[in-house]
C-alpha cells in the first residue's frame, strides 16, 4: 500500500511537469530490490529461525502465587501518557517560540 500511495505521488508529480519526481526505471529498480532481496531475505530468516530450538528458561517459575502491591500515582497509564506527550511538546513549544520570536 505505501509503494501505491508513492507512486500514486509520483504520477501527479510526472503530471505537473515537477523536477522532483523520480524517473519510472528508479522506480522499477527499487521495486525489484525490495522484491529481489528484501522478501526472500525474510523467507529465509524465517525458515533458520524455524528450524532452531525453542528457548528454554534459565530458572524455575515458583508455583505460588505472590501478591502484587498496589500501584503508585505515576505507575498508572493516564499521567504517563500525559508525561510522555506534554514533556516533548512543551520542550519543542519553548523552542520554537524563542526560534520565531
Amino acid at each position: 500500500i505505501v509503494f501505491a500511495d508513492f507512486f500514486i505521488m509520483n504520477l501527479i508529480l510526472w503530471v505537473k511537469g515537477s523536477s522532483a519526481a523520480i524517473p519510472f526505471g528508479t522506480l522499477v529498480a527499487i521495486l525489484a530490490m525490495w522484491f529481489g532481496i528484501s522478501v526472500p531475505l525474510t523467507f529465509v530468516g524465517a525458515y533458520f529461525g524455524f528450524k532452531e530450538k525453542p528457548i528454554e528458561h534459565p530458572v524455575r517459575t515458583n508455583q505460588i502465587p505472590r501478591q502484587i502491591p498496589e500501584q503508585s500515582f505515576f505507575t498508572k497509564p493516564l499521567p504517563g501518557i500525559v508525561m510522555g506527550g506534554i514533556l516533548p511538546f512543551g520542550c519543542i513549544f519553548i523552542q520554537l517560540f524563542f526560534i520565531l520570536n
